[in-house]
Order: structure tokens, then C-alpha cells, then sequence
């Protein structure tokens, strides 16, 4: 039955992606991993938030981006420590397992009506959305080499998209029967499932090393003093962090300010209400998120370039916050919600690749986890910092409404820097291929930008053949071997053909 069932899966999958027999099995199993552990985190992300405002308000969510700068850290190490005295394999279904337990304990608890439940849950919340999304792709780079992650990462990520969609209709359409609290064990139970599926992955790939299995990706940041070295040396490294800092601030206001819309139109005692509206919102963005990756993340990119790519978050925000000071109705902020995640998981996250692109790569191994995490966390303790000053009795005192105000700055700060972003990713691009720093073999870019595919294609007619013959490895790790071919079936004024041709086609035929 089992040698049967390769075979039949590769004919069935072989219309969405090119699969080997032997693989076939394996990808599905690691394609239902991907879907249910997004379907268990979109079931409980809305409920992390409709909790927290039926129990301490919305007013009080941006204290909790400064609770989770210091408190995610400490846990996250204990997690690596705890981790490290497991065997490999069982690391991730033993984690599982206890988020599993922790949704059945926070079931109980949220019985007594606790403050103090709430806001642990709300921050459990954040712990298991950063575990589920590391253990997955850590397993996935163990299971899969570089050129097949190219050929199956795609379909394997469609997964966690359709679980994004999956998730979000059950909690949006079940909560009314089950009640809010009782989708916790949903939850629980498709954690308890991806275990099972975690072993089985295991079992059939076998020899895994699983090397990284403890690392959450919490704990690649660099040092203060050696962060500003690297800030110091990179102009180009320097604008990619203001990007991703006034990105995660305009995200963390629209958040805020769809918070405090929900309790203001839905009623803050309402929970199984705020729960519904959240979650509809949230199905409209996995809907949005995914329709925008399969159909325009690619093409923007390849049509109109890295420089467009960047400007659509910041547009967004400012054409959002202009609606909503011109509309207090709940539609507005569930649209900038809406836009602004769908956006940020698609075609932002792409381009935020393309940027780390003409990095060295020593520098690119420690910049990008440092941005990632660092930046990222540090930039929305100051969004938390913000919101505060902006709607507490003690600070502005701003309505939901009113919080678009400071969007509008963030939007021209953001768009003025994105601009220099793009600019500088040309000027960076191209001196990185003249002192070859770009390492084809690393290259997993999901879809190449037009300025990138411009600057390699004219690298092709440089004199110098160690040049193009580079510029032909970068091309054909981006995919785009296809426009090598009619540039270099040139022929010199002697009749032979250039020394690179060999390079592509193997021995050049008398």
C-alpha cells in the first residue's frame, strides 16, 4: 500500500508542483503540518485580543509590546534550554505537546474571569505564534535540500495560507454555537494532531540532524555594540531598518486603532461579539493575503519593481488613516487591518528579501536576524510607547479616530525613506556584483525584481568573462536562465565563440 501511495500522490500533485515520487508523501505530510498548526494560531490569535479588551480594555493593549520586549526573550532562552536536553526529534512534538496543555490550562483559568489571565494569555499568545512558525521552516530546511526547497517551498507555504483561511472561518463561524472559550480546545486538539504528524515526517525522512531544532530565532541578535558597528558600516543596512521600524509602527498603530473600534462599536463585555468581528476581519486578510501572493506578489515585482513594492505599505497607511478621519465607522479601520496584513505577509516580506540581497554575506547572517528580531522588537516597544502617549488620560487622549493623525507622519517618514531604500538597492546591487558578494548557491528568493534582473542582464555584456560568467550563476539561481540564452550566442570577429557559452551549454560544437 505504501509503495502504491507515491506514485498516486505524484500524479495528483504533479498540476500544482513539480514533485519527484519519492517526495511526494513527505510533502503532503509537511503541507498538512503547515495548514494546522496556521489553523490552531488563527483561531487563537483573534481570541488573544477579544480577551484582553473584555478584560482590561484596549486602551491597555500597547502596554503589552513593552511587556513582550523583555518577557518573549527570557522565555524564548528558557525554551532553547529546555529544548537542548531533549533528543532532536522530539523537541517540536514535545513543545507541541505543551502548547497543547497551556490552551487546555488557559480554558480552565479563563473560568475564574482573571485580569491577570488575560493579559498571560495575550502574551502566550505572541510566544506561540514565534514557536510555531520557527519549528516549521526549521524542519522544512532539515527535510529539504536548497534546490528543492526552489521547487516545493510554494506549495508547502500555500498551507500555511489556506490554514490562515480555514482558521479564521471556523473561529469566525463556530463562536456563536461554542462560545469563545471553547475554541481553545479546537485549537489544542490540531497542536496535538501536527505532533503526530511532526514524528511521522521524522520517521520517513530519517538521518535528520536537526542541528537548529533549539534555536527560535530569538537569539541570533547581536550585540548593542556590534549592531552599531554594522548600522555604522551600511548605509544600505541602515535604510533597510528604518523600513522595517516604520513598517512594525504603522502595523502596530492600525492594530490599535481596530482594537479600540471593535470594543467602541461591539461593546467591551461582548466577548464572543469582539471575537467574531476580529476574526471575520482576519479572514478577510488570509483571504486578501493569499488571492495577493498567488496572483500580483510575483508580477509587481516583475513588472513594476522593488521601488513600487516598497511604497505600497506606506500608501496604505496614509490612504487608511485618511478614511478614518473622514469616516467614524468600523468598516475603516477593518480595512486598513485588512490591507496592511495582507500586504506585509506578501508583497512587503518579498521585497524585505530583495533589499538583503547585496549584502555580503558575513554581514547578511548576522544583519538579517538582527533587523528582524532586534528591529522589529525594539520598534514596536516604540509603537507601544507611542500608542500610549497618543490615547492615555495622561498623554493626548486621542480617540481611535484621532490615532490616524500619527499615521500620517509615520507615512511621509516611511515613504521618504523607502524611496532612498530603493535607490540605494540599486547603487548596493551593483557594486556587490563587481566585488562578487552575492553567493549564488544561498540565493531563495521566491520571485526575482525587475531592477535586480535588469542590473544582472547588463552585466552580461560587461568585457570582463569572470564578470558574466557570475552574473550567469546569480541569474540561474533567481531562475531566469531563460534570458542568458539569446545574449550569448554571439560569435567574435575570429568566428569562435566567447570562453563563458562553455559555461552554459557545456562544449561549444564545431
Amino acid at each position: 500500500m505504501r509503495s502504491l501511495m507515491g506514485p498516486l500522490l505524484r500524479r495528483v500533485l504533479r498540476p500544482l508542483v513539480d514533485v519527484a515520487e519519492d517526495e511526494s508523501v513527505t510533502l503532503v505530510l509537511m503541507f498538512a503540518y503547515s495548514f494546522l498548526a496556521m489553523t490552531a494560531y488563527n483561531i487563537l490569535k483573534p481570541i488573544t485580543r477579544s480577551q484582553f479588551i473584555s478584560q482590561l480594555g484596549a486602551d491597555n493593549i500597547p502596554y503589552m509590546p513593552l511587556v513582550a520586549g523583555l518577557a518573549i526573550g527570557v522565555i524564548m532562552q528558557g525554551y532553547s534550554k529546555g529544548a537542548g536536553l531533549l533528543a532532536p526529534r522530539w523537541v517540536i512534538p514535545t513543545a507541541q505537546g505543551l502548547l497543547a496543555t497551556l490552551l487546555v490550562s488557559f480554558w480552565v483559568l479563563f473560568k475564574t474571569g482573571s485580569t491577570i489571565v488575560a493579559a498571560g494569555f495575550y502574551l502566550f499568545g505572541l510566544v506561540m505564534g514565534i514557536l510555531l512558525i520557527s519549528q516549521f521552516w526549521t524542519l522544512a530546511n532539515e527535510v529539504y535540500d536548497a534546490r528543492q526547497a526552489k521547487r516545493l517551498f510554494g506549495f508547502i507555504g500555500a498551507g500555511s495560507s489556506l490554514g490562515g483561511i480555514a482558521g479564521s472561518s471556523i473561529l469566525t463561524f463556530a463562536v456563536s454555537t461554542f462560545g469563545t472559550n471553547n475554541l481553545l480546545l479546537v485549537s489544542a486538539g490540531l497542536l496535538a494532531l501536527c505532533a503526530v504528524i511532526v514524528l511521522t515526517v521524522e520517521s520517513r525522512a530519517g538521518g535528520l540532524r536537526l542541528a537548529g531544532i533549539t534555536s527560535t530565532g530569538e537569539e541570533k541578535g547581536v550585540g548593542a555594540g556590534e549592531a552599531l558597528k554594522m548600522l555604522r558600516e551600511s548605509k544600505h543596512l541602515q535604510v533597510i531598518a528604518l523600513v522595517i521600524a516604520f513598517g512594525a509602527i504603522g502595523a502596530n498603530l492600525i492594530e490599535q486603532q481596530l482594537n479600540m473600534a471593535a470594543q467602541a462599536f461591539k461593546g467591551r463585555t461582548e466577548v464572543d461579539g469582539l471575537t467574531a468581528f476580529l476574526g471575520t476581519v482576519q479572514l478577510y486578510t488570509s483571504i486578501a493575503g493569499f488571492a495577493i501572493q498567488v496572483f500580483l506578489t510575483s508580477r509587481i515585482h516583475r513588472v513594476l519593481g522593488i521601488g513600487f513594492a516598497l511604497l505600497i505599505l506606506p500608501v496604505s497607511l496614509g490612504t487608511t488613516g485618511a478614511i478614518m478621519l473622514a469616516n467614524a465607522v468600523l468598516w475603516a479601520p477593518s480595512l486598513a487591518r485588512v490591507l496592511d496584513t495582507s500586504l506585509r505577509y506578501t508583497v512587503d516580506k518579498t521585497t524585505r528579501e530583495i533589499l538583503f540581497l547585496p549584502l555580503p554575506s558575513h554581514l547578511k547572517q548576522q544583519a538579517k536576524p538582527f533587523v528582524d528580531v532586534t528591529v522589529d522588537r525594539l520598534a514596536k516597544g516604540v509603537s507601544g510607547l507611542l500608542a500610549l502617549v497618543l490615547i492615555a488620560p495622561w498623554g493626548l487622549h486621542f480617540n481611535w479616530q484621532q490615532i490616524s493623525y500619527a499615521s500620517l507622519v509615520i507615512c511621509g517618514l516611511w515613504i521618504y525613506t523607502a524611496v532612498k531604500a530603493k535607490q540605494g538597492y540599486i547603487a548596493a546591487f551593483r557594486n556587490s556584483l563587481a566585488r562578487g558578494d552575492v553567493e549564488p548557491e544561498t540565493v531563495r528568493l521566491p520571485v526575482a525584481d525587475a531592477s535586480t534582473i535588469e542590473t544582472l542582464v547588463g552585466e552580461l555584456a560587461d568585457p570582463d568573462e569572470a564578470r558574466v560568467v557570475y552574473a550567469i550563476d546569480v541569474l540561474e539561481s533567481l531562475d531566469k536562465r531563460n534570458l542568458i540564452t539569446p545574449l550569448l550566442l554571439r560569435v567574435s570577429p575570429g568566428g569562435s565563440a566567447p570562453a563563458y557559452v562553455d559555461h552554459v551549454y557545456g562544449a561549444v560544437p564545431p
